[in-house]
């Protein structure tokens, strides 16, 4: 998928490389670290979780309750709140 992942540790215990240095590039290493850092992802039994959003809303005064009731609705928060004049 090729999706980014957030809260996963993988701790590389013993890895054997091959003698010849010129079989331990990246091009060698990286494709298959790839492999097998999500079949232990697959293994063990990943769960959906829900996107999280940072935006900046900027609104007249009127719209301001709508726009609050409409966050409460998506279990949205504010984290800050500017006036401007």
């Amino acid at each position: 998928c090729e999706e980014e992942m957030r809260g996963i540790c993988f701790s590389v215990l013993d890895a054997t490389l091959h003698a010849d240095q010129i079989h331990r590039g990246a091009g060698q290493i990286i494709p298959t670290a790839r492999r097998v850092m999500f079949g232990a992802e697959m293994s063990a039994e990943p769960r959906l979780m829900e996107p999280v959003f940072l935006v900046e809303i900027q609104c007249t005064e009127r719209a301001l309750e709508a726009i609050e009731t409409t966050l409460e609705l998506r279990r949205g928060s504010i984290v800050e709140m500017k006036q401007r004049p």
